[in-house]
């Protein structure tokens, strides 16, 4: 399995860095769009319109099976590897639509890499499936 050098952040904690992040290096653009969704995410749980305990399947067509919540997606503890399969190319997200991430989300049980919630593993599809 490849490891993808991550960093955590938190208001709470230290970042915690794996795998030879550095906290220096750039990110991509729409890795920034992660931190606008979260707070969304937060904000709604708040409110108590949804909990982070929430499976996925309860907001889009997931199998039951794979264990997801709201804050494993988050978290990037979801299991999920980090790009959907397919995904290649200069402007990888080019095809990359609304009817391309519901066939992803509904055999999300045959791409989990490990069990929700026990590894960290930064996931850009964990977040396509927050946004949706």
């Amino acid at each position: 399995m490849i490891r993808v050098p991550t960093c955590v952040l938190s208001s709470f904690e230290p970042p915690r860095v794996r795998n030879g992040h550095s906290l220096d290096l750039f990110v991509q653009i729409g890795s920034l769009t992660k931190t606008l969704t979260a707070t969304v995410l937060t904000a709604l749980a708040g409110r108590g319109v949804l909990s982070l305990d929430d499976p996925l399947e309860s907001f889009l067509p997931a199998p039951g099976s794979t264990g997801i919540t709201l804050s494993h997606l988050a978290e990037h503890t979801s299991g999920l590897p980090r790009l959907p399969p397919g995904i290649s190319g200069r402007d990888p997200y080019a095809a990359f639509d609304a009817r391309a991430l519901d066939t992803v989300v509904r055999r999300l049980d045959t791409l989990v890499t490990a069990p929700a919630g026990t590894t960290e593993e930064y996931s850009n599809l964990g977040y396509a499936g927050l946004r949706s």
